[in-house]
């Protein structure tokens, strides 16, 4: 089953999968956004924390390769009385020419190489003094039923974040291992194990 199939086939169910509010993380570091910046929310699936940055004055683009998905952040995006762009496209292809002061993911599952290779173009996309923020399920995480794949290869270790951001035009504000308690919607419920990123463009 192609990606694509497999996030359409989640996010059909009735209601929003991972619940209408934002990732706690992303939007906790929401401030270190200058105002009106330009962002791009990667792998962004119902537009949950899309439409929180869109709220709070941010102009957005949500991608995402499940157009059933992208149809959710549009309903959502309404009824919140927001505007975001919405981009359909499968990470294994996307190239972006656009600049963006901010590129935010949550929970974004992708196997190596695929995942140095998007976030590497996603850095590249990052305009001087912008930032990227990331939240993943921790390889640890397996042994938890809170959310997440059961697939090794699709979760993260902090050394395999680090290798990726370990580059002469980013500076890492933050990189952490936790054990967090997340609330959203049925998809992720419990405390997990979680690992967590900031880094921003020089």
């Amino acid at each position: 089953m192609s990606i694509q199939n497999m996030w359409n086939e989640k996010f059909s169910r009735e209601g929003f999968l991972y619940g209408k509010e934002p990732n706690a993380f992303l939007a906790n570091n929401e401030h270190l956004l200058s105002p009106n910046s330009k962002v791009l929310m990667l792998g962004e699936g119902e537009g949950r924390t899309a439409c929180y940055m869109a709220f709070n004055g941010h102009e957005v683009a949500a991608l995402d390769a499940s157009d059933v998905g992208l149809d959710k952040t549009r309903a959502l995006a309404k009824e919140a009385g927001v505007e975001i762009e919405t981009i359909h496209a499968d990470l294994s292809e996307w190239r972006s020419e656009q600049k963006y002061n901010g590129v935010l993911t949550s929970f974004l599952h992708l196997p190596e190489p695929l995942r140095t290779e998007a976030f590497s173009h996603a850095l590249d996309t990052v305009e001087s003094g912008g930032y990227f923020m990331g939240e993943f399920f921790s390889l640890k995480q397996l042994s938890r039923d809170s959310g997440g794949p059961k697939m090794p290869e699709l979760l993260y270790t902090l050394e395999s974040v680090e290798k990726i951001f370990d580059r002469d035009d980013v500076k890492i504000i933050k990189l952490e291992e936790c054990v967090d308690h997340l609330s959203e919607g049925s998809g992720h419920q419990g405390d997990a194990e979680l690992i967590r990123v900031i880094a921003q463009k020089l």
